[in-house]
């Protein structure tokens, strides 16, 4: 080694060592570079080829080395070459320097355009770029975009009330409009699951939002039969959430094995725990139970009522107040005979239409040549609500003249009998009367207060407090009518004294019992008392929560006025006394609510007055379990109602 060779490689030690740390952190794999080379010619040779590495004074290929270690390329028209790959390409063995550089410069001009360096490192470079990555988050994207789809097709057949077979031929329709919906869950029995799944989830969602709230609940039942001859248990709560107005909501529909009390009560709290609500929560927070009255329901002594108090005893019993005006209106039939026969021949019109389709056009073509709206005739005074009779005896009132004009041009109706034609002049006299207009005219007036009032009592948002005032304003109205007649009443005495009524001759029919009319009304004021505001638990309870109402305060309030009635509330339902007395008082100086009363004021209108929403819930049912659906479980009814 000359001179000059001996100088230079003193110089590149010195350079190397002064910058140790930096070529140790930046290039890790460098341990020697080829003598051939200096240190800043080799650190020129990095700066142009990157991918450049040495090793025992050899040099190689980083990407090639790296990709041969993880690509398979046995399958491809190209190989990585060893060499490069585990750093071992020399300047090859002769003495002229020169040479070995021109060596150096021809096989890295070679490997640099080679075809397997080249698919290296577009390979490094995908690999850099995360294009798998990419592309399974663009297939999960689009698994996603169809599972939404998907998800969102059942549920427009859950609320549309659609057949389950319906969701293959919905995805076919929305695949041949150029939506992607995948090729997995389009079956009927996917949705089925679908929709059970959805129902699951946001009863969950929203049971979990009222047992962190800690929001009082009222739970309301009812029974039905359903196409497997069981009956069947609807289950609905009130409840707030998120200290929101109380609402109504669907709970399940549980199929009772027996109709016993026992059994009732244990199916019903293995529902509630079903759905979320555990003992220690129910002990807490269940404050009422509605139902329809039944005996095995609310028996003083074995109802599901009492068995349900001695476990969770917050619970406050509540005989629905639609259901004891119908008891009130029932009672009052058993008093009056009279009644009886009026309800016998409006019921006599209902047979006549509902079971004859030709009576019934006949009637239709009646009343359009009179320009007379047709309305169907129901029945009167039967199982169901008030409302439905109200509507029925309001039928008879409109089409009273094509009523009349059909049974007596069938009365005279050659093609008929003479049976037929017999009971339809004996119906037509009896129309014709006026003793039974005065009947109808006062059914008319009574049944459409009742009416308006089962209505209001119906209404999610009522109150106790609202409907207790309802009840005595419909009484006292009822009561008005003894000296001050209704207008259908007043109509009536007018058409008796001109023995006219809309141009229908009336004639007097012997053979009728009239209602008594100040009979009638006394009675049916002192049965709504009796039945809906004479039970004592019932009268304390509203005498309590009629104190938020301001106007029923004194014309001078004192600042600790209705403390007691706060704290029996208070103590009554589990609520916190300090903040609702203080709220209370702040309320008695001011004109709105405090935040710190308002969980008294959720307690009290989570009281439900009635059962109507398992009613509703029954509508439901009947539209979704249909004659073309009547194989649906009970399970899929509950998630189709929910």
């Amino acid at each position: 080694m000359n001179n000059t060779d001996t100088s230079n490689k003193k110089r590149d030690e010195d350079y190397v060592n002064q910058n140790l740390d930096t070529v140790n952190e930046t290039s890790p794999l460098i341990t020697a570079w080829p003598s051939e080379w200096t240190f800043e010619q080799w650190q020129t040779k990095n700066n142009a080829y990157p991918w450049l590495i040495c090793a025992n004074g050899k040099i190689g290929c980083s990407v090639c080395q790296e990709i041969g270690n993880i690509y398979n390329f046995k399958n491809s028209y190209v190989e990585i070459s060893p060499e490069w790959a585990q750093c071992s390409v020399s300047g090859g063995t002769s003495c002229d320097k020169k040479t070995r550089l021109t060596v150096f410069r021809n096989k890295i001009k070679k490997h640099r355009t080679s075809l397997a360096h080249k698919s290296a490192t577009n390979i490094m470079h995908e690999k850099n770029s995360d294009n798998l990555t990419k592309q399974f988050e663009n297939i999960f994207l689009k698994i996603n975009k169809s599972t939404v789809t998907i998800f969102r097709t059942a549920y427009y057949i859950s609320k549309n009330n659609r057949p389950f077979s319906d969701h293959s031929k919905l995805l076919e329709l929305q695949n041949i409009n150029g939506i992607n919906t995948g090729i997995t869950l389009q079956s009927r029995f996917s949705c089925t699951q679908i929709i059970a799944h959805i129902s699951m989830k946001m009863k969950e969602k929203i049971v979990s939002n009222i047992v962190k709230s800690g929001s009082k609940i009222s739970v309301l039942i009812d029974e039905s039969t359903t196409l497997s001859t069981l009956s069947t248990m609807v289950v609905y709560i009130k409840t707030s959430i998120s200290s929101e107005d109380p609402i109504s909501i669907f709970l399940d529909l549980v199929e009772l094995h027996l109709q016993t009390a026992d059994n009732i009560d244990n199916q019903l709290i293995d529902c509630l725990h079903k759905s979320g609500f555990d003992d220690n929560f129910l002990k807490n927070n269940w404050i009422s139970f509605v139902s329809d009255g039944a005996s095995v329901l609310v028996g003083k002594k074995k109802g599901v009522a009492k068995q349900l108090k001695r476990k969770y005893p917050l619970i406050f019993s509540w005989h629905c107040l639609n259901h004891r005006l119908e008891l009130a209106v029932n009672d009052t039939m058993k008093d009056l005979n009279a009644i009886n026969h009026f309800k016998s021949f409006i019921d006599s019109l209902y047979d006549l239409y509902n079971n004859s389709p030709k009576n019934k056009n006949e009637i239709k073509e009646i009343c359009s040549e009179l320009d007379i709206i047709f309305l169907k005739i129901g029945r009167v005074l039967d199982i169901r609500w008030v409302a439905s009779s109200w509507r029925a005896v309001q039928a008879v009132w409109r089409t009273f003249p094509a009523l009349c004009k059909h049974f007596l041009s069938s009365s005279t109706d050659t093609t008929k009998d003479s049976k037929s034609r017999s009971k339809y002049l004996g119906l037509y006299n009896k129309l014709c009367s006026p003793e039974f207009l005065l009947d109808l005219s006062l059914m008319c007036d009574v049944l459409s207060e009742l009416s308006t009032l089962s209505l209001h009592l119906q209404k999610q948002t009522i109150t106790l407090l609202e409907a207790d005032g309802s009840i005595k304003r419909t009484i006292r109205v009822i009561e008005s009518f003894k000296n001050n007649s209704g207008d259908h009443m007043r109509t009536a005495d007018i058409a008796k004294r001109d023995m006219t009524f809309k141009n229908i001759k009336l004639s007097h029919f012997s053979k009728i019992v009239p209602i008594n009319k100040n009979q009638f009304i006394t009675s049916i004021c002192n049965n709504l008392k009796e039945r809906l505001l004479e039970n004592e638990d019932d009268f304390n309870l509203v005498q309590d929560i009629s104190i938020i109402d301001k106007t029923t305060w004194p014309s001078n309030v004192d600042i600790r006025y209705g403390e007691k009635e706060i704290k029996r509330l208070c103590q009554r339902f589990m609520l916190n006394k300090d903040n609702a007395i203080n709220g209370f008082r702040v309320y008695l100086d001011s004109n709105g609510l405090q935040n710190t009363i308002l969980e008294l004021v959720n307690c009290i209108k989570t009281f439900p007055c009635s059962t109507a929403d398992c009613e509703r819930g029954f509508s439901l049912l009947n539209l979704i379990c249909t004659d073309l659906r009547n194989k649906l479980t009970i399970s899929n009814i509950a998630n189709l109602m929910f």
